[in-house]
């Protein structure tokens, strides 16, 4: 069972009398949640185990208390009958049905957000629009101004890679929303804004250097507001963010400083090698395993490297991948799972992904030259437990790129403990980020906070 529940449902509710409600439950030995909120018609599923948190289902029908929901993309049929104090139903998946009885709950044992932020708020939360300088892509944002006239010093949150609201939600946390919450309620305003594509921002999926181009974009429209101190905005990008960052940085004097929460330090390539081994190291994985998936990687990314970003490179990546097969013995393809077609299956998959924009420039990318650019401000923390980019030699990366632009106002921290997303961890593995009730270190906020205050 719990190989193939591999999905969160979001469901559509009929009349009932509650405007937000908590179902919990199992469905075989996993834990199962159901969160309705009747006046946006909406619900959310949550099945921990498997990392899943908060993720919708469309097309749902419903008479009365009975629910009817499908998502085609992996054959599941969700249906029930919800009442005030439980939902019965089953999931029925590739035509074998699961029974599925929830209880009504207060709140998810297994889901609390103890940081989430919560009203009244003593300053202004404020929803913003502003669009690029051709008017092609439209950005949706959420601006939070502490009490007062100001002008205030203000900073913009940049998210990490993947499609990001504005929250940074992941795995059921809002890292973002808190981090905005604490600094506003110090004095600092905050913009944080959905990426391309997500929620209320227009646009499609781009590079690096094009999200540079969105937060300069963000910078041009809090020159536009009055409440904001031009002379005093900042940036503080997580993971991607702080490749982002530096990139927007080096291209405008209206940064004034810079906080690097998890960013990198070393090559795109170097980083993806890097992150891949210590994932696998973490996983139990033993080193000739770990040589013979670096020793792929590494063939892939050199390619990657070495090819134009524009144009269409599948077919030089097909050509790299299958002369690579045609050098290993026998043992190493049944290792690695070649040998199977749900195996053969995953390397294409892997070689389509190398093909995107996104994934081409990023392995191309290399920090130095453009670190070697900054002078202004900058504070790069990174977590000691983080297996996505390393703390050291990123931090290092940090320090070498900086010193050689002459920079005498940075500072690199390494956080004991601290997971990529810069939570206390006990197992520190990327399943471990959603069963964490802590959403971002307390201790970190109040670092980021007194670091800025001082610029």
């Amino acid at each position: 069972m719990k190989k193939w529940i591999k999905v969160l449902l979001c469901l559509g509710i009929g009349h009932t009398s509650f405007s937000q409600t908590w179902y919990e439950g199992t469905i075989s030995t996993l834990k199962f949640g159901l969160k309705i909120t009747t006046t946006s018609q909406t619900a959310q599923v949550f099945i921990p185990e498997q990392g899943m948190f908060e993720q919708p289902l469309k097309n749902t029908v419903f008479q009365g208390d009975s629910l009817r929901g499908e998502l085609k993309s992996v054959n599941v049929l969700l249906s029930g009958k919800i009442d005030s104090l439980s939902f019965e139903g089953q999931w029925k998946q590739n035509g074998f049905p699961t029974p599925l009885r929830l209880k009504r709950v207060a709140e998810l044992s297994f889901f609390k957000r103890p940081q989430m932020p919560k009203a009244p708020f003593p300053y202004r939360d404020e929803k913003v629009k502003f669009t690029n300088n051709e008017g092609s892509i439209t950005f949706g944002g959420t601006l939070t101004l502490p009490e007062g006239k100001g002008p205030f010093k203000t900073v913009v949150l940049i998210s990490g890679s993947g499609q990001q609201d504005r929250d940074e939600s992941l795995f059921g946390h809002k890292a973002f929303w808190v981090i905005a919450d604490h600094l506003t309620r110090q004095g600092i305003a905050v913009l944080r804004v959905d990426d391309r594509g997500v929620g209320e921002t227009t646009g499609s999926i781009g590079t690096s250097a094009d999200y540079a181009q969105d937060v300069l974009n963000a910078i041009r429209y809090l020159k536009t507001r009055k409440e904001v101190n031009q002379k005093k905005i900042g940036l503080i990008g997580h993971s991607e963010g702080g490749v982002i960052a530096p990139l927007a940085a080096v291209q405008s004097k209206d940064v004034a400083f810079i906080v690097s929460l998890a960013g990198l330090g070393m090559s795109g390539k170097e980083l993806l090698l890097r992150q891949s081994d210590d994932i696998l190291k973490q996983m139990g994985s033993n080193e000739t395993y770990r040589n013979q998936v670096r020793s792929l990687n590494e063939v892939i990314y050199s390619t990657v490297a070495r090819l134009p970003l524009e144009g269409d490179i599948k077919d030089s990546l097909q050509a790299t991948f299958d002369q690579w097969v045609k050098t290993q013995p026998e043992s190493v393809l049944g290792q690695l799972g070649y040998r199977t077609e749900q195996g053969r299956k995953g390397f294409l998959k892997q070689i389509e992904a190398m093909n995107s924009s996104w994934y081409r420039y990023f392995i191309k990318y290399d920090p130095q030259p453009v670190l070697s650019k900054i002078t202004i401000p900058v504070l790069a923390l990174n977590g000691s437990k983080d297996v996505q980019v390393a703390s050291q030699p990123n931090l290092e990366g940090f320090k070498s790129g900086l010193t050689a632009a002459g920079n005498k106002q940075f500072e690199t921290v390494e956080l004991p403990g601290l997971n990529h997303l810069f939570q206390k961890c006990t197992k520190c593995t990327s399943a471990e980020y959603g069963l964490l009730e802590e959403t971002f270190s307390v201790e970190v906020l109040e670092l980021v906070t007194n670091w800025v205050k001082k610029r």
